[in-house]
């Protein structure tokens, strides 16, 4: 066996070294308190562990959940996903637009004017 062949099997590409990233803090339950944190609010941020503390979440705070698509973003906190929300909400006012203009019910009722002479 070559020196070569001896690298290449020692070889082990980053995709195999993978580490798991995690997404949310090590942040316990907004709402219970008692568990890791494994979600967050996009309307207000809140971390919660699971369907029962964001539907309270949800009951107590009277929070919708949604998150408000024109709120501002300051250019230290625009980052990729940022960049693509805006982008899918201009698409989404796009193709709102276009359907207005397709739809005979939304439309106002053309009028001819007649000229006298």
């Amino acid at each position: 066996m070559s020196t070569m062949e001896g690298q290449i099997d020692n070889y082990c590409p980053k995709e195999e070294q993978k580490v798991t990233k995690r997404k949310i803090s090590l942040s316990s339950c907004g709402v219970c308190g008692s568990e890791e944190a494994k979600y967050r609010c996009p309307a207000c941020f809140t971390h919660t562990c699971g369907l029962l503390c964001v539907k309270k979440h949800k009951d107590d705070s009277g929070c919708s959940g949604v998150r408000n698509k024109t709120a501002f973003v300051t250019l230290s906190h625009f980052d990729e996903m940022a960049l693509l929300s805006d982008y899918r909400f201009l698409e989404d006012t796009g193709r709102f637009a276009d359907g207005a203009t397709r739809d005979d019910l939304i439309q106002a009722p053309r009028t001819t004017m007649k000229v006298r002479l």
